[in-house]
């Protein structure tokens, strides 16, 4: 499994855990669009073993389980300036993006 956060992603994931006092990120693969797929962000509260967990430069992320398989070699980047702040997932193994970007398929 391998799954590679920015520096400047996990910088902002960290604000942001912070500013909400929430112990670590949960990244999602939800149902959505008009492919059917998009990749989720969510804070997490408290451990859950249903969960694979994994830390990186101090910012823990969770992940289903059953998802992982969406996760793998993906690049979790942000794209920030004074008009946007929206992290980008970039995943050498999606099929299909539909126009918009949006959603996906595997």
């Amino acid at each position: 499994m391998k799954i590679n956060i920015s520096d400047n992603a996990i910088n902002y994931f960290y604000f942001l855990l912070k500013k909400k006092n929430k112990i670590g990120i949960k990244l999602e693969i939800k149902n959505s669009g008009c492919l059917g797929l998009k990749y989720n962000i969510k804070y997490v509260d408290n451990l859950n073993n249903k969960n694979f967990i994994f830390k990186k430069k101090g910012v823990i992320f969770f992940i289903e389980k059953k998802n992982l398989l969406y996760f793998n070699n993906i690049k979790i980047n942000i794209i920030k300036n004074k008009f946007i702040k929206k992290f980008t997932f970039d995943n050498p193994n999606i099929k299909n993006k539909c126009n918009c970007g949006k959603s996906f398929n595997f």
